[in-house]
């Protein structure tokens, strides 16, 4: 089972990578960061998602610093994803060892970093992946169709605003460094 999540992890690395190094790059999720319900900081008015959203930055504050999220086994899986129009995901980095059929909001598999003026990574989002049989949900969000075939993805802009709002693939104020 390790073997094989390992093989489509790194099979889905290498096609999202070969898509961003592409002008114009990658759409590594279904969703658009457009339209969504979550356009607005709707997230404030729903218990759940609020207590996600501090799970998220409590359990992420350590890793806003990318050393400390590679030291902890985080390791870059694509380059800067970005939607012309649409706007950008960032630097995705993942722990293998938790990309797997369950959700834990304490153990985000994906941290998504975008380089500050300086030039220095820092942390803009956390990303669910999850490869259950069905689309799972989280404090009432259904994740969308993931990077992968066979995988689920929810992203929470946890350390940037999104103006598409706070659950939205991307965010349209970012842009890949060229």
């Amino acid at each position: 089972m390790n073997r094989t999540r390992t093989g489509l992890l790194s099979a889905a690395s290498a096609a999202v990578l070969a898509l961003g190094v592409a002008p114009g790059a990658a759409v590594a999720h279904g969703g658009s960061g457009h339209g969504d319900s979550d356009n607005s900081d709707d997230w404030r008015s729903n218990d759940d998602q609020r207590r996600l959203v501090k799970t998220l930055r409590d359990v992420t504050d350590d890793y806003r610093w990318l050393e400390n999220a590679e030291a902890d086994g985080y390791r870059k899986i694509t380059e800067c994803i970005d939607k012309p129009g649409v706007g950008a995901m960032g630097f995705h980095y993942a722990r293998q060892d938790l990309i797997d059929d369950k959700t834990q909001a304490r153990k985000p598999e994906v941290l998504v970093y975008m380089p500050d003026e300086d030039g220095q990574y820092e942390l803009v989002a956390a990303e669910f992946i999850s490869t259950a049989a069905d689309r799972p949900e989280l404090a009432g969000l259904d994740f969308e169709d993931g990077p992968f075939p066979g995988s689920y993805a929810l992203h929470a802009w946890i350390w940037r605003d999104n103006p598409d709002g706070m659950f939205a693939s991307y965010n349209p104020d970012l842009s890949c460094p060229t």
